[in-house]
């Protein structure tokens, strides 16, 4: 199956605002740190598999409303702690 979204991975999401990783941990202000990129990389990572279970079959839906709700919880942690806005380049609903 294929996952045909946009953004999949956080690097891919950081890059469509400008902005590189602080992998070393340098504490540049002008890079993000990896504590926001590991948080990013959950919600995305909610979104792939929400994806993938709607084109599958064979399993209760309810799953999917389970992982729309731990994709929720996520973002809703990371606009709380970091202050920022959720973008959301994949489209979900």
């Amino acid at each position: 199956m294929h996952v045909d979204l946009p953004v999949t991975t956080a690097i891919e999401y950081f890059n469509k605002v400008g902005k590189e990783i602080d992998f070393d941990e340098t504490g540049n202000a002008e890079l993000i740190p990896s504590k926001e990129y590991e948080m990013i990389q959950k919600i995305l990572s909610c979104e792939v598999s929400i994806n993938l279970m709607r084109g599958a079959t064979g399993f209760c839906g309810s799953l999917i409303d389970e992982m729309v709700s731990i994709r929720r919880d996520f973002i809703t942690s990371y606009e709380s702690e970091f202050k920022k806005d959720y973008i959301e380049y994949n489209d979900f609903y």
